[in-house]
């Protein structure tokens, strides 16, 4: 049943005649009949320009009407078609699988798709384009072909259509209603070069000789270039592929044993006006409403691939060097970032990344050591990590620059340091083993934190140094002129070590020893001096004022205007003597 649509108003068509539907594996599908002007057709009336027609699932929209008082003769293309009005603004070039593409492409079209492959390949600023353009643009890149199938499904294939291996047999059980032979494309030997790298000593190389030069004579096609082919059987393949050895043949035929191959079918033709066993395939399909039903009433044959009825050995030549062939690259390009990478195989990887607002690079190795950079209007960022997880980084901002290390460290366990530097300040951190040290640098001073400090060399220091903190020496402390102990009275003391010390109360000093011992020419005693133990003084020792000399037995001690000398014993007075 036919039905044509117009707005909302749905009707049949029942009186055709002249109805054509034809069908290409370049993808062209369209109908074309004669509407009968009758009441009892009621769709007649509704079928104007751009309204639909729906065949069997299939809907095609007029795109030529002539119309007369016996009916209207109308061309209508496939619903498909109208995807030349939809548009994808976006670009998505790059390296991406073919159903990403697809996905892309058929986004919010109303058409579902479906492909019996998926693989990867290169475009370049992918999009800006109306959906039509953009899958034949796809179909061109991946090499493959499409169907377009009923309820809006397109399907994608190689090569669509089957292999039975039917072989027929032309001016036997074929006969053609028209035929066209062109040779203006033969050429019967190619050269050509896949990927090359001098620095890595790939150079992949084919050259191949059709079978057909022992019959056409050697003629050269063009020289094949393309860097995808990384091996020489890869590009051997494809120079196969893109010889055209072979007359290019199309049969229009209207053969009852044809009529039930499908579209893109293979089938063996044998062509003896060349001599030749040709694979052709099914290129159209014309259908006609046989019995109420459609059927198919004519198709025409194309060759793509030759073959000679002897199948004579293929003559070759490939030298190939790809064993240093180890790496591969991947480009994606869409409106908002491109992104690059260039992977070694089973070994380092790179990648750029360019964004509106930054750009981010990075490298990483097979044993997971990785280095990124970050770029942004406000500031850089570039880190260094190693397999132990050990990070290095560097920030660097307009007011501020920070350098930090991060790690794992055998005696203080996980550790890190660290240089921030401001326009008023620098700042150098370390911790590690629950410690942490610090250096704090600006104009107003420098500040040292640290558990411990070692000074090692020669300190000079210009100025007052203050603190409540102990100073310990090893070995001698040297002070230019004086030493003060305090800033204020109180209790102080200097003390020598084995009991041996100075000390001051508030009131007086106090010089305790088990041995004193004045030595030198002008040693002098001053006021009431009280010593304890033995006392060594010198004879050029000035004595000045009362002096006394005590011990757990006897004492003597002297007058203060030196006349009297006193005896004591045990501390106490036991007499005197009058000094003449």
């Amino acid at each position: 049943m036919i039905y044509v649509t117009n707005g909302n108003d749905v009707e049949p068509l029942v009186l055709l005649s002249s109805f054509e539907m034809s069908k290409e594996v370049k993808g062209d599908y369209s109908i074309s009949f004669t509407s009968i002007n009758n009441e009892k057709n009621v769709g007649h009336s509704l079928l104007q320009g751009e309204s639909i027609i729906t065949v069997d699932d299939f809907d095609f929209r007029v795109k030529q009407m002539k119309e007369t008082r016996q009916g209207k003769h109308v061309v209508a293309l496939s619903t498909y078609f109208d995807l030349i009005g939809v548009r994808k603004s976006d670009i998505y070039g790059g390296t991406r699988t073919f159903n990403e593409f697809l996905n892309f492409t058929f986004k919010d079209t109303g058409w579902r798709t479906s492909t019996d492959f998926n693989e990867s390949r290169f475009i370049e600023n992918y999009g800006e384009n109306n959906v039509v353009a953009l899958t034949s643009a796809l179909c061109q890149a991946f090499e493959c072909e499409f169907e377009i199938r009923a309820n809006n499904l397109i399907h994608f294939s190689k090569k669509i259509g089957g292999d039975n291996d039917a072989q027929y047999r032309y001016g036997h059980n074929v006969q053609a209603l028209s035929k066209n032979e062109d040779t203006t494309k033969l050429r019967t030997y190619i050269e050509g070069w896949g990927y090359q790298n001098a620095e890595q000593g790939v150079n992949i190389y084919a050259s191949y000789e059709s079978p057909y030069a022992s019959k056409y004579g050697r003629i050269e096609a063009e020289t094949f270039h393309d860097d995808r082919y990384t091996t020489g059987e890869s590009l051997l393949e494809a120079l196969k592929n893109a010889l055209i050895d072979y007359p290019e043949v199309t049969l229009e035929l209207d053969t009852i044993e044809l009529l039930d191959k499908e579209l893109g079918e293979r089938v063996w033709l044998i062509y003896e006006p060349l001599d030749m066993e040709f694979e052709t395939r099914i290129l159209t399909q014309t259908k006609e409403f046989r019995d109420g039903e459609l059927r198919t009433v004519k198709v025409t044959l194309g060759n793509t691939m030759p073959k000679t009825t002897t199948d004579i050995l293929i003559s070759q030549k490939v030298e190939i060097d790809e064993n240093k062939k180890i790496t591969r690259s991947k480009f994606e390009q869409t409106n908002d970032r491109i992104n690059l990478k260039v992977e070694e195989i089973n070994g380092s990887l790179s990648e750029l990344d360019i964004r509106a607002d930054k750009i981010e690079a990075s490298v990483k190795d097979n044993k997971d050591n990785i280095s990124k950079l970050e770029i942004r209007a406000t500031g850089i960022e570039a880190n260094v990590k190693d397999n132990k997880d050990n990070i290095a980084s560097l920030k660097i901002e307009a007011n501020q620059i920070d350098l930090r290390v991060r790690g794992l460290d055998n005696r203080m366990g996980e550790a890190e340091s660290n240089i921030t530097m401001n326009m008023n300040q620098i700042e150098i951190k370390t911790r590690g083993d629950n410690l942490i040290s610090s250096i704090n640098v600006a104009p107003s001073g420098v500040s040292i934190n640290a558990d411990k400090i070692n000074l090692n060399g020669a300190v000079i220091a210009n100025g007052t140094i203050t603190g409540s903190s102990s100073i310990s020496i090893a070995t001698d402390a040297t002070v230019g002129n004086n030493l003060y102990l305090g800033q204020s009275g109180g209790y102080k003391s200097v003390n020598f070590g084995s009991g041996s010390n100075i000390t001051y109360n508030g009131s007086y000093m106090e010089l305790s020893s088990s041995n004193v011992r004045l030595n030198g020419s002008s040693n002098e005693l001053n006021g009431y001096n009280t010593i304890y133990g033995t006392l060594n003084i010198p004879s050029t020792t000035n004595l000045i004022g009362v002096v006394r000399a005590e011990s757990s037995g006897i004492g003597i001690s002297v007058s203060g205007n030196g006349k009297t000398l006193y005896v004591k014993v045990n501390g106490s007075t036991v007499g005197s003597v009058q000094l003449t």
